[in-house]
């Protein structure tokens, strides 16, 4: 064991560079490919479908289970422990989604998109990420890509604000305010994200 950490010696000039943020994104041409991909494991495919209409993170899209779904409201319901900054989150659904989706299992427990054997969380995402490179030839493929996607899509094809559209990617940065007014404005709008969803859909 050492008492201190020997990289907060490297002086910041000898330090590695941040890397830059990734910029890729998918055109429509490319989002075809992926829609209709072929030679797949159809369960693969069936879920890659619902991360194309909705910008979840690949972990949450994969854990989704028929209990954190309401088919009547049209929306996804994900408790703070269940996303990456830690704080309750709606997702509206597009009538894509809904349809992609289906009838709820009769084990609520059950993962809506049974990825592995077992009912058991998503490990193999090399071997994923692989196949649907294969099977399209989108080399560059990985499924983080597809939330810039949307953001870059619907700020080039539509008139909605880069705020609505940033709320939906549910990133820390998104929630600015504390306390009673972020879950009033996340209240106010979500009737407005409803409307952003519907728009990607359409798209």
């Amino acid at each position: 064991a050492i008492s201190t950490n020997p990289a907060l010696a490297v002086s910041k000039r000898s330090r590695p560079k941040t890397p830059q943020p990734r910029t890729n994104y998918y055109t429509v041409e490319q989002l075809g490919l992926l829609w209709h991909i072929e030679g797949i494991n159809p369960e693969y495919r069936r879920y890659l479908r619902f991360m194309i209409t909705t910008p979840l993170r690949a972990i949450e899209g994969a854990n989704l289970i028929w209990s954190q779904i309401d088919h009547a409201a049209a929306q996804i319901k994900l408790e703070a422990i269940d996303v990456k900054n830690n704080e309750y989150f709606v997702m509206p659904l597009n009538h894509l989604a809904l349809s992609i989706i289906g009838e709820a299992a009769a084990e609520q427990t059950s993962l809506v998109f049974p990825l592995s054997k077992a009912n058991k969380p998503m490990k193999s995402w090399s071997y994923f990420n692989t196949k649907i490179r294969e099977a399209t030839g989108i080399e560059n493929f990985i499924l983080h890509d597809l939330r810039r996607t949307f953001s870059t899509l619907m700020s080039e094809h539509t008139e909605i604000s880069e705020t609505l559209i940033d709320g939906l990617l549910n990133r820390k940065q998104s929630a600015t305010r504390g306390g009673v007014i972020r879950h009033y404005q996340h209240a106010k709008n979500l009737e407005k994200r409803r409307q952003v969803m519907k728009q990607w859909g359409t798209l």
